[in-house]
């Protein structure tokens, strides 16, 4: 069985693969009765997976079955509620004016999905031709330059902001309100992990233009004046522009980040999902140590037991 939960997909994944053949028993037949599994799953079907130590169990995943394998043993494919976005919403409708809790909340309609958007963002001309969940979700990425950030915070509840301006601020609280959980190198999770040092050599400075509603066309900058690399695009959609200077700061501080990144290689305890806090230690390197947020969950479990891969993000307060 494999899970992946990250804060840069939308979909939420898991494989389980289970034997091809089993054995039913019942009152009209003397002995158990062979049957291929395969008839007795289907599509769509809900699935819960828990995982965890005597008895102790945590929800890795929620969602649906998404297809079947034929082979043995047979692997069923889910993904997670983002299903109900791809196969249960199609919207044919123009915005001149909305903002991206709208659209998420009319994409939400008629699904189990609920919405969190801490700090709403007004766009505009947004045009959808019988589009799905999946294709409005990919726009409003789209529409501000990459720069929001959205993923389901629960399997049934999305997240929609700005992630490396909350974690610029020198501060410890976290911005999605979830567990801060601890690792320590060597000791809760191997020591050769997968950490690395990022380091920017060439820092740049995002530079928007877009043009606004009333006609007029504006520039907005990023803080970094002394960054030799300037990066220019396009931000048509985005109506004013102060809206349109966050999205130029997250921008630049997503690629100006400099800090450890990486995988850190650990169990089913601490229990972790994305969102969640990481207090990062080693004993040996104590520039490592620090808070950071937790981006993408790898678990997996066999007949060779159970392991966690942890995604790290950014440090908490790295622009202090």
């Amino acid at each position: 069985m494999h899970v992946t939960r990250s804060m840069k997909n939308f979909n939420d994944v898991a494989t389980i693969a289970i034997p091809h053949i089993g054995k039913i028993k019942s009152k009209s037949h003397s002995f158990p009765e062979r049957v291929s599994l395969r008839t007795l799953i289907n599509d769509r079907d809900p699935v819960t997976i828990l995982l965890g130590y005597n008895g102790n169990l945590k929800e890795e995943f929620r969602g649906f079955v998404k297809r079947r394998g034929r082979g043995m043993p047979m692997v069923i494919e889910c993904e997670g509620h983002i299903q109900q976005q791809r196969l249960d919403v199609s919207i044919n409708k123009y915005y001149k004016n909305t903002t991206a809790k709208q659209l998420l909340l009319e994409t939400c309609e008629g699904t189990d999905i609920s919405v969190i958007c801490p700090v709403d963002f007004p766009l505009s001309g947004a045009r959808m031709v019988h589009a799905d969940g999946v294709r409005i979700l990919e726009w409003i990425k789209e529409a501000s330059g990459g720069a929001l950030t959205i993923f389901f915070i629960k399997p049934d509840v999305l997240w929609c902001g700005l992630t490396y301006t909350a974690y610029a601020a020198d501060s410890t609280a976290n911005v999605y309100n979830l567990p801060t959980v601890n690792y320590r190198l060597g000791w809760n999770c191997v020591k050769d992990n997968g950490l690395k040092e990022r380091v920017q050599s060439e820092p740049v400075q995002v530079i928007l233009n877009g043009k606004l509603a009333t006609g007029n066309v504006v520039m907005t900058k990023s803080k970094n004046e002394a960054a030799v690399r300037k990066l220019k695009w396009l931000l048509n959609h985005v109506p004013d522009e102060v809206t349109m200077g966050k999205f130029a700061q997250e921008n630049e501080w997503r690629m100006n980040y400099t800090g450890a990144e990486g995988y850190v290689n650990g169990f089913l305890v601490p229990y972790a999902l994305p969102g969640y806090d990481a207090y990062v230690s080693d004993t040996d390197d104590k520039d490592l140590n620090g808070v950071y947020l937790v981006e993408q969950t790898d678990v997996t479990f066999g007949v060779k037991g159970a392991k966690r891969k942890v995604k790290i993000g950014p440090l908490v307060g790295f622009d202090k």
